[in-house]
């Protein structure tokens, strides 16, 4: 190892006989981290109106002519949700991570206000909204 008179470095100047450094030594193959995207490309862009055709869907399937009864809202919600979520996951770009919420309450003339924070991209992330309503099912308002 060549030793280095470090007195003149301190004063702005360069020793002459400074070490030249070897290049780093590359141990794997780093180009897959190079590749990675955090977004997804324009053709594989979340579709809201694809969304809310299969939200809507789902939803008629399920509810339209049935009675609402309030014995157990928690296992109809969960069923939603879960046929929603299955529904869009195989229609959806798959580096999408659905979030289905489904809220059931009745319909007596009274309102309902609901609030979602969340990390957000504006270039790539949106939601969609749906509401059924029928005679004997109250308002159902999903956003996937």
């Amino acid at each position: 190892m060549m030793k280095v008179d470090w007195d003149g470095v301190f004063e702005g100047e360069r020793p002459e006989d400074m070490p030249e450094l070897p290049p780093p030594e590359v141990k794997e193959d780093l180009s897959p981290y190079k590749e990675f995207q955090i977004r997804p490309e324009p053709q594989n862009r979340f579709k809201s109106s694809l969304a809310k055709e299969i939200i809507s869907n789902v939803l008629h399937d399920n509810l339209n002519g049935k009675k609402y009864s309030d014995h157990n809202p928690g296992e109809l919600t969960k069923h939603l949700a879960n046929s929603i979520r299955i529904n869009l996951e195989g229609q959806i770009y798959g580096r999408y991570k659905l979030i289905v919420q489904v809220i059931l309450g009745e319909h007596k003339g009274a309102g309902i206000k609901s609030g979602v924070r969340c990390l957000w991209d504006p270039e790539c992330d949106t939601y969609v909204t749906e509401r059924f309503i029928n005679r004997d099912v109250p308002p159902l308002p999903v956003l996937a």
